[in-house]
């Protein structure tokens, strides 16, 4: 499934570098706390799954719904960080207009590109130079 929306992006938007790619998800805030005498409940926002492609211009994010897609250039990102943990991992974007949070899958069952693609990323700083 991950992989048939990947090509999709891929053709859709003419993509020839594929090997600095990755898969992940934005972070769902809680939107609502319900509580009841038995139990509480929590209403988080609805997750939403994007490849992300880095590149030495920038960070581009495409949903996996291949609609539409925004390009965050370098010069506008005032912070960069990843961590990993484990299998996961959680990127940061910082401009001057907002603080993105994603979290950032580092292996996928049926996904072998995904662990590939990090492994490279990681070993060129996700193209970040600062």
């Amino acid at each position: 499934m991950i992989t048939k929306q990947l090509e999709n992006i891929i053709e859709k938007y003419k993509i020839t570098q594929t090997d600095n790619i990755i898969y992940g998800t934005n972070i769902p805030m809680p939107n609502a706390v319900i509580p009841t005498p038995w139990k509480t409940y929590i209403k988080f926002d609805q997750t939403e799954y994007y490849f992300f492609l880095f590149n030495e211009k920038g960070i581009t994010i495409y949903p996996t719904n291949g609609e539409t897609y925004a390009i965050i250039p370098w010069e506008e990102i005032e912070d960069f960080k990843i961590s990993h943990i484990f299998i996961l991992g959680k990127m940061t974007i910082k401009t001057k207009q907002a603080k993105l949070n994603f979290q950032i899958n580092r292996f996928v069952f049926g996904c072998p590109w995904i662990k590939k693609n990090t492994m490279y990323l990681e070993g060129n700083n996700y193209f970040y130079k600062k």
